[in-house]
């Protein structure tokens, strides 16, 4: 009895595992399939803004500590690449530690004053960071460029210049810190940060009643997300190799760092990484299929979407996922 109960436990675990090793393997094969370059750079923005929106949703799923401005992170990355490969002539690797420092020291000023504070003052500090980026990153025309921008120069293909001759190196790269970054979300997800991020979401007023420092608890995990919308931001930077202020900084990226994990699944560690997956090829396809007018039509899918999955499943995609496994482990194990 004791033996069949233990393979029985073990099923779910070993099933998950044979699940998520299918999926890496899909994912580091899929310049294998993906049929050209166009696709393999839709697969790159996959992972980047996957890897946002998993970092967004740290403290924006995990405690309902929602953030509109966690672009300004992004944007933050972009344009420290930009800055230490056209002023400074130095090499992204080296920008990508000074990015998340830069991001943490706004993240600390941000969350440090709305934090101490009760009600949504977190939210409304963070929309403000928006605007306020966009003005500096516009007048600062000596470090930034202003509203042209800067142009990353072109230099020798390779892992140390994050350029390449064709796109499935820069996937590769992208993939990698994808899977570090889901790493990182599970981690939280399961620890006793995450059981306090849960408790807050819950009930803030039981939370503090059982002991857990609120304050604490979302500054470092407002921390943590900080440093990967950063680095998102940075690698997304390089792959671009241009920066300008409504790149870096725009409200339409906030949205869909939202998007995704709502569609995905505020409450599952890879639920934004599935919205990402579903929403990015929407978003490509109606820019490229549908002008004018129609133009809206992928708008319109866009919040289609978002209202079905309201009304008839609160938790995403992923609860839709989650209730169709467990279903097939029930009917395994009989």
């Amino acid at each position: 009895m004791a033996t069949h109960m233990t393979s029985r436990a073990a099923y779910p675990r070993a099933s998950a595992a044979i699940g998520w090793i299918a999926l890496l393997a899909a994912v580091f094969t899929a310049p294998l399939y993906l049929d050209n370059q166009y696709d393999i750079r839709l697969a790159v923005l996959v992972c980047l803004l996957g890897s946002a929106s998993i970092g967004w949703n740290l403290l924006g799923g995990y405690a309902n500590q929602i953030s509109l401005g966690h672009i300004t992170f992004f944007g933050i990355g972009m344009y420290t690449v930009a800055i230490f490969q056209t002023s400074l002539q130095l090499s992204p690797w080296l920008a990508i530690p000074v990015a998340v420092v830069l991001s943490l020291a706004v993240a600390v000023l941000i969350g440090w004053p709305s934090f101490r504070l009760s009600g949504h003052y977190f939210a409304l500090a963070t929309l403000a960071l928006l605007p306020v980026s966009e003005l500096i990153a516009s007048g600062w025309e000596s470090l930034t460029g202003g509203a042209r921008g800067l142009s990353i120069p072109i230099l020798p293909s390779g892992l140390s210049t994050l350029q390449f001759d064709e796109p499935e190196p820069f996937f590769y790269v992208s993939a990698v810190f994808l899977v570090i970054v889901l790493a990182i979300a599970r981690i939280v997800r399961f620890s006793t940060l995450g059981m306090r991020l849960s408790a807050i979401r819950s009930n803030p007023e039981a939370a503090t009643l059982a002991g857990v420092d609120q304050f604490r608890t979302k500054m470092a995990t407002l921390l943590i997300s900080a440093a990967i919308v950063a680095v998102a931001g940075a690698l997304y930077g390089a792959f671009l190799q241009y920066v300008d202020p409504r790149t870096a900084f725009a409200w339409d990226t906030t949205l869909n760092l939202v998007l995704f994990a709502i569609v995905g699944g505020l409450q599952f560690w890879w639920g934004p990484l599935l919205g990402a997956v579903i929403l990015i090829p929407i978003n490509e396809y109606a820019s490229m299929q549908l002008s004018g007018n129609l133009a809206a039509l992928g708008q319109l899918a866009y919040g289609l979407i978002l209202l079905l999955l309201i009304i008839f499943q609160p938790r995403g995609l992923g609860g839709l996922l989650q209730a169709a496994f467990q279903q097939f482990e029930g009917r395994a194990r009989k």
